[in-house]
């Protein structure tokens, strides 16, 4: 419902610009994605057995435990294992060949419960699954009301310089047998305007399948936000937001909520849309209180964590995590930009490093891989029509320094595709290169290597 009023919304938009044009502008920093308003979706989705087979090896066994169990019906999970998720795709398209130019372009990607763990934990598994059909037929529904949308503005003698956009990029934060996070980066554009991005989060509890809220992992929620105000004040400064005391404004107002913060695996991290507590310009900003920082805010539950795992990370937002071991948390962003030729460059920064390349390509993808012997990586998987690639660097300790290619990516069936989510077990799809270049040549099972590269399990 959430999200129908999002569109209701976006299309109120739409005809009202209607008498209106200008030039769509690429985006090419973090300060210039307008986000005005927040627009949410149900995103976290599930798919039948069928589907949910695409990735069969059992979930990797960590050591660490949990101490207390806050529901006596529940069994205490005595390790703390990575989930198998698959993902899905929904995605509708119009093309006119009168100007030869997209329409409308729709799409959502849900993730789903893979392997055995559809069967371990059938709660979670029921939840995304209602979800996941929320969510197609919601785009369904989208896509037909952009598509009038367009009819109508084609009919006023309107000249679209632009497809009109809705995209829902679920990207998994966290996915263990005690929490699955699911961030969901949402991005509309009407053509005009450049578009807008907002985000909405969805925190299930993966033994009960229920919905988890602030509280629910906050022991102290007056404490939990002055260490968010503390955190943006210090790293943006106070001048930018709209008065003082605006942080707290917005946790009395929206604290209980579930929608715009993930636990992770270090911490709790906030989003803002851009305009929502600071000024318009400012950007979107994310704060991460992590859990070494100020374990005395958490329920001690959700901190027992993995000591290796794989986190989808969002483009032009900031990422937190202990880089050097030093029990502080350091920055990662990753930038990128596309012309109309689908030249890609990419920009890699810690607090202190940056490294920046360019290929061919109109899709990336990142991800944060942190192992077992505290080492850390980025992946970054890249397609360009049925080309696939994968770029791998090393960031340890805040350096940056490629380490290689290979023609793999997440394993593909019938449209679902699986996600990266242990650096054990990564299930990918093998492509050949040269004249083989886009057509896989088999899959198998892949491990994070000494040197970080994929290597065969």
């Amino acid at each position: 419902m959430k999200r129908l009023t999002g569109l209701v919304l976006t299309l109120c938009v739409l005809l009202a610009a209607a008498g209106c044009s200008g030039d769509t502008e690429i985006i090419t920093d973090s300060t210039s994605e307008a986000s005005s308003q927040t627009t949410s979706a149900a995103t976290a989705e599930s798919s039948s057995k069928t589907e949910a087979t695409v990735q069969t090896a059992e979930s990797t066994t960590t050591t660490n435990t949990m101490s207390e169990n806050p529901n006596d019906d529940v069994p205490v999970e005595k390790e703390v294992q990575i989930l198998e998720l698959n993902e899905r795709t929904t995605f509708e398209y119009r093309w006119s060949e009168d100007t030869a130019m997209p329409l409308v372009e729709c799409e959502c990607t849900s993730v789903i419960l893979g392997g055995e763990d559809a069967d371990r934990f059938p709660a979670l598994a029921a939840v995304l699954m209602d979800a996941a059909d929320a969510e197609e037929s919601s785009l369904k529904d989208e896509y037909e009301m952009f598509s009038e949308a367009v009819d109508e503005m084609i009919g006023m003698g309107m000249e679209l310089q632009a497809p009109l956009v809705s995209k829902f990029d679920a990207q998994v934060r966290r996915a263990d047998s005690i929490v699955l996070s699911v961030l969901t980066d949402c991005h509309y554009d009407n053509g005009m305007n450049g578009g807008h991005r907002s985000f909405w989060a969805s925190n299930y509890d993966t033994q009960t399948g229920e919905e988890l809220h602030l509280p629910d992992i906050v022991t102290d929620m007056d404490a939990f936000t002055q260490a968010v105000e503390d955190r943006l004040f210090g790293t943006v400064g106070k001048d930018v937001f709209y008065n003082d005391g605006i942080i707290k404004e917005y946790f009395e107002m929206y604290g209980a909520d579930g929608t715009h913060w993930t636990i992770d695996y270090n911490g709790v991290t906030m989003y803002f849309d851009e305009g929502e507590i600071a000024d318009i310009g400012i950007g979107g900003m994310d704060v991460t209180v992590t859990f070494a920082e100020h374990p005395e805010l958490f329920n001690e539950k959700y901190m027992a964590v993995s000591d290796d795992y794989i986190v989808s990370l969002p483009m032009k937002y900031m990422f937190y995590t202990d880089l050097d071991g030093d029990g502080s948390c350091e920055e990662l962003i990753i930038y990128d930009r596309y012309d109309e030729d689908n030249n890609a460059s990419v920009d890699i920064c810690t607090a202190d490093n940056s490294y920046s390349e360019s290929f061919m390509a109109y899709s990336c993808e990142p991800y944060y891989i942190k192992t077992a012997d505290s080492k850390h990586y980025l992946y970054l998987f890249t397609e360009l029509e049925t080309q696939m690639y994968l770029y791998v660097y090393n960031i340890s300790g805040g350096a940056i320094s490629k380490v290689g290619e290979a023609n793999v990516t997440p394993y593909y069936n019938d449209g679902v595709s699986t996600v990266p989510t242990d650096p054990d077990r990564m299930h990918f799809d093998i492509f050949g290169d040269g004249a083989g270049g886009g057509v896989s040549e088999g899959n198998d099972i892949f491990a994070v290597g000494a040197d970080g590269m994929p290597a065969h399990g």
